[in-house]
């Protein structure tokens, strides 16, 4: 019994020496008192566009939140963005120009005047340039017929690219003015749940014959940039 009222004792001791050493571990994290953040930001989205992006994100909790700052290139490069809150959930939008092609993380944290800061949101984005624009072609044309009765001009053309988002077309009327089409997708697809599709023909109404018509192609990376890429003009006779 003695033996074992000894062994009780020293593990108490053990025990309370492992806590005192603990509180010492922490205890300097805890001398400025305790750590303050602001509300992070909510919705974070990056929306691509040529050599550049917009960055949108919602405001939904926290009124001391007075600025906001976004960092990318692993925080070498930022920008500060003023806050005046409202009493509503509030929408900030941000561009950032000037970016190389590439793919970015995005990191954004909230302040208020004391300078405490959110903890980090963050979105990965990509920006579309030269190299991306360098990949495009037009929109490949089969035939292109002039059509003497109907006095216009009939094209044929091949499929297209899922990023496509319209055909430009410029040609000469009879009565020697210019004119141009846009042709987009308008074709409802045998399955209703597939995307609009693009016709495989298009008719040039009052064709002056003889003179070239040129066209161009349009693109979007995704739906949702907020930039179009277009291919250089193709001059095209028609037959």
């Amino acid at each position: 019994m003695k033996t074992n009222n000894i062994l009780l004792l020293i593990i108490i001791i053990v025990l309370l020496y492992a806590c005192s050493k603990m509180n010492d571990t922490y205890k300097g994290f805890l001398q400025g008192g305790e750590i303050l953040y602001t509300g992070k930001v909510d919705s974070l989205k990056a929306f691509p566009g040529k050599n550049r992006t917009l960055l949108t994100w919602l405001l939904v909790s926290d009124p001391k939140i007075t600025k906001c700052r976004v960092f990318w290139n692993r925080k070498a490069d930022s920008t500060e963005i003023t806050v005046r809150r409202s009493p509503v959930t509030d929408t900030i939008k941000v561009m950032l120009d000037n970016l190389k092609e590439n793919t970015y993380t995005f990191q954004v944290y909230t302040y208020d005047n004391m300078g405490h800061s959110s903890v980090k949101e963050e979105v990965i984005g990509n920006v579309y340039g030269e190299v991306y624009l360098s990949t495009l072609s037009n929109r490949p044309l089969k035939t292109a017929r002039y059509d003497a009765a109907k006095k216009e001009a009939a094209l044929q053309w091949y499929g297209v690219n899922n990023q496509v988002v319209s055909v430009e077309i410029s040609y000469t009327t009879s009565a020697g003015t210019t004119k141009q089409l846009i042709q987009v997708a308008d074709s409802i697809p045998a399955n209703p749940l597939d995307p609009l599709e693009f016709r495989t023909t298009l008719k040039l109404p009052d064709y002056k014959p003889g003179i070239p018509f040129q066209y161009r192609t349009a693109y979007k990376p995704v739906k949702a940039a907020i930039d179009t890429f277009y291919t250089m003009h193709e001059t095209v006779q028609v037959q």
